[in-house]
This record gives structure tokens, C-alpha cells and sequence, in this order.
């Protein structure tokens, strides 16, 4: 039997990676039509729970979404672009991705850490309560964490005069706060993520630090720190930036809690505003920039399991 040759393999890979991108770009599209219609649907209906006036049927709504959807979708096709561009993509949707990039940001650099050094003294104390606390972090919803931040803040000013964030929602007469307005949306969005980072994270270094390659290296003498970077930390490396990836989907599916939680001007914010205002236009442009940005990061999580692991292209082929 003739063995592959490399450029084969690397054809192969490709037209594998290419075959679920088309897959994928052809379910995002399905999805994004989805969420355009279901938004025209339920601005449509928002008279029912805003106004003492008769209530309307769904089935009287349902055509009338569907034909703004099919607008909606042409305007875009024709490079009408009036809503996506004014009002998410220069405006709020940098502002929803500077949160998100920064919850994530502190997530990675603080559940790289701990999960590393809950592993590298796996067998102390440490190490329990570490996996606890992840538990916890993963389980904790989104609007509980941003309700405690903000009773613990206001606590704060009532004893010291001074606001830990600044005042949100309603306003509380404060003329000075100690850290900025992005520290509390950020350590809410962060908390799903850095329990799943640490938790990864010890677990595939505890595994990785028990191989025999680790007991060779520390058998030639090599010192504990320069073993846990170069050989352990190097070998989970694929791990942790799966999971890595996997997180900004958690931290994006909470964002517009927090934002509407913490009044930050995003999507979320945008999008209740919306609705209250019964902007369909607006409601319908926000909804599909965080539905399509949830979707291609799932995309782009698959493609890079599939570029690093060879087994998940062998069982699809074999199906």
C-alpha cells in the first residue's frame, strides 16, 4: 500500500476544513434568518404586555415578520446598510467586543494561573478548594453575580461615601468612584470563563505532569520551573486555547445581561432600548450581529479541533 504523501494529507485537510466551512456558512445563513424573523415577531407583539389595548394573535404577526425579515435581508443585499453600520458596528458592537475582549483577557491571564499553579501542587490543600470555586463559577448565573457586585457597591457608599463603580441605573448622587466603569461588567462577564480556563487548565496539566517525559526531565536535573514551562505548559498549550476559545462563547451568550445590568453602551443595551422603543430595524441589525458573532466563533472553534486533531476528520470519513 502506497503511503500519503504530505501534499496529499495537506489537500485532504483542506478539503475537509472547506466542506464544513460550506456547511457551516450555510446553516449560520438558515440561523441568521431565524433571528431576524423571530425579532420582527416579537417587536410585532410587544403591544401585547405594553399597552391595555386588544391583544394581537401571533398568527396575524406572522406574516408581516416574515415579509420584514425579507425586506430586512434585501436592503442588506442591496448595501443598505443603514442599521448594521450606524448603529452596530460604529457605535455599539466595538463597545459590546472591548468588553468582551477584556472579561476574556483578565479570564485567561488569571485561569491560566491559578489552574497552573492548583496543578503544579495538586496534592495540597490548594488544590481542592480551587476545583470548588470553579464549580461555582460555572454554575453562577450572569444576573446574580452583577446583583451581588452592585449591592456590595452599594454598601460600600453608604459606609465610606465613596462608590466602588460608578452609579448605574439609577443614579445615587455620586461625585467620585475608585475604579472605572468597564471593572464591573468586565469581572461579571469573567467569571464563566476563568472557571472554565482553570479548571482546564489543572486538568490537563495534573494529567500532562504525571507522563513519563516530565519524570525524564527531572531526572536530568532540569529545575522544577523551567520543566513546568518548556516540557508541561507547552504540551497542555492546545488544551488551554481550546478552551480559551470555548469561553468567549460563554462570556458572549452573558454579555447582554450585563450590559443591560450595568447600563454599558452595547449591543444588549442597544437592543432593550430598541425594544422599548419598538425599533424592529435596530432590534432585528443587534440581534443578528451577536446571534452571527456566537455563530462564527462556534465556526471558528470547530475548524481549529479539526486542524489540530486528525481524528475528528477520520470518524467523518468513515461515517
Amino acid at each position: 500500500m502506497r503511503p500519503v504523501s504530505r501534499d496529499a494529507e495537506r489537500h485532504s485537510i483542506l478539503v475537509d476544513l472547506l466542506a464544513l466551512l460550506a456547511r457551516r456558512l450555510a446553516f449560520i445563513a438558515a440561523v441568521a434568518f431565524a433571528i431576524v424573523y423571530f425579532c420582527f415577531l416579537g417587536v410585532g407583539l410587544r403591544t401585547n404586555s405594553m399597552s391595555a389595548g386588544e391583544p394581537r394573535s401571533v398568527w396575524t404577526q406572522v406574516g408581516p415578520a416574515l415579509g420584514a425579515t425579507v425586506d430586512f435581508f434585501g436592503g442588506l443585499l442591496r448595501g443598505d446598510l443603514r442599521y448594521a453600520l450606524g448603529t452596530v458596528l460604529t457605535t455599539t458592537y466595538p463597545a459590546s467586543w472591548r468588553l468582551l475582549l477584556t472579561g476574556v483577557g483578565v479570564a485567561t491571564i488569571l485561569g491560566v494561573v491559578a489552574g497552573g499553579l492548583a496543578a503544579a501542587w495538586r496534592r495540597s490543600p490548594f488544590a481542592l478548594p480551587t476545583l470548588t470555586l470553579t464549580v461555582i463559577g460555572i454554575s453562577i448565573p450572569s444576573f446574580f453575580l452583577a446583583l451581588l457586585l452592585q449591592v456590595i457597591d452599594i454598601r460600600f457608599y453608604q459606609r465610606t461615601g465613596v462608590g466602588l463603580f460608578p452609579a448605574y441605573g439609577i443614579s445615587l448622587h455620586r461625585t467620585q468612584s475608585l475604579l472605572p466603569a468597564m471593572v464591573a461588567p468586565a469581572l461579571v462577564l469573567a467569571a464563566r470563563p476563568l472557571a472554565h480556563i482553570t479548571r482546564v487548565t489543572f486538568v490537563t496539566l495534573s494529567d500532562v505532569l504525571e507522563r513519563d517525559f516530565i519524570r525524564t526531565a527531572r531526572a536530568k536535573g532540569l529545575r522544577e520551573t523551567v520543566v513546568f514551562r518548556r516540557h508541561a505548559l507547552r504540551n497542555a498549550g492546545v488544551s488551554i486555547l481550546t478552551a480559551i476559545l470555548v469561553s468567549f462563547r460563554f462570556a458572549l451568550g452573558s454579555l447582554p445581561v450585563v450590559e443591560v445590568f450595568f447600563s454599558w453602551p452595547g449591543v444588549g443595551q442597544a437592543m432593550l432600548e430598541g425594544i422599548l422603543k419598538g425599533d424592529a430595524q435596530q432590534v432585528a441589525a443587534l440581534g443578528l450581529s451577536i446571534g452571527v458573532t456566537f455563530l462564527l466563533l462556534t465556526l471558528l472553534v470547530d475548524l481549529f479541533y479539526r486542524w489540530i486533531d486528525p481524528r475528528l476528520r477520520a470518524s467523518e470519513e468513515g461515517l
